[in-house]
């Protein structure tokens, strides 16, 4: 999987960069795919303390609603730790295409990336409808 161009400029806490890093190298002889995509996020992030970053950013333990290119119909989800995901419960891992593709991401943008089949996936972050720094939560 890659991204395909233009990338958005993306935010991410500090405390999450580090995470998200070590996660990124964890996938790599698993999911080498999500592993690169998630590189390539992290490679281009602005870092920001947590307190500071702006509350239409797609953080860890984030509500957020987005949608996909080929569908108009809204999706909910919450950004969360593979550790975390429930797909029953609308918690998507970030170790996946879609939460990778999305964390950083603030209102309005959209990303794009081609799937190891040569299929094309695009979505857009809507709202972020809940955003831990907002409730000075750091720790999710």
């Amino acid at each position: 999987m890659s991204f395909l161009h233009p990338h958005p400029a993306i935010i991410v806490t500090e405390p999450d960069f580090e995470r998200l890093f070590a996660l990124a190298q964890s996938l790599k002889p698993r999911q080498p795919n999500v592993a690169d995509m998630l590189d390539s996020e992290l490679n281009r992030a602005s870092l920001v303390p947590p307190q500071s970053v702006p509350g239409d950013v797609a953080t860890m333990g984030s509500h957020l609603v987005f949608g996909y290119e080929h569908s108009r119909k809204p999706h909910w989800l919450s950004l969360v730790w593979p550790d975390e995901a429930d797909l029953e419960s609308a918690k998507i891992s970030v170790g996946t295409p879609v939460g990778a593709a999305l964390i950083g991401l603030r209102e309005g943008q959209s990303i794009a990336w081609s799937m190891p089949s040569g299929q094309r996936r695009a979505i857009t972050l809507h709202k972020v409808a809940y955003q831990p720094e907002r409730e000075g939560r750091y720790d999710v």
